[in-house]
């Protein structure tokens, strides 16, 4: 992220929004973060799981800049299975990502 990196002091009230194909997956605004990485760390620890490629919009108020930020996540990778799979009528049942 550098390059990118704004300056942002704790006592600036910051306002967030994550979007994804047009829906809006979260709105949050606060203070207590000292950089546009914490601000990010935040959305990924507090918006649960979605899949593909958001756009997170932070505006620093007290600054007055705004800036757009695409982020990617995706299905955690799933661990081989050392069981058979369920047997039902004739079909597997193959098991969702979890």
């Amino acid at each position: 992220m550098k390059g990118m990196e704004k300056e942002i002091s704790c006592s600036d009230k910051i306002f967030a929004t994550l979007m994804l194909n047009g829906k809006r997956l979260a709105d949050f605004g606060g203070s207590n973060f000292g950089s546009v990485s914490d601000i990010v760390k935040y959305v990924f620890s507090t918006t649960g799981r979605w899949i593909g490629i958001a756009i997170l919009t932070i505006r620093n108020y007290n600054q007055g800049w705004r800036m757009e930020l695409p982020l990617l996540s995706k299905p955690s990778q799933r661990r081989p299975s050392s069981t058979v799979p369920e047997c039902k009528d004739g079909q597997y049942v193959l098991p969702l990502f979890s």
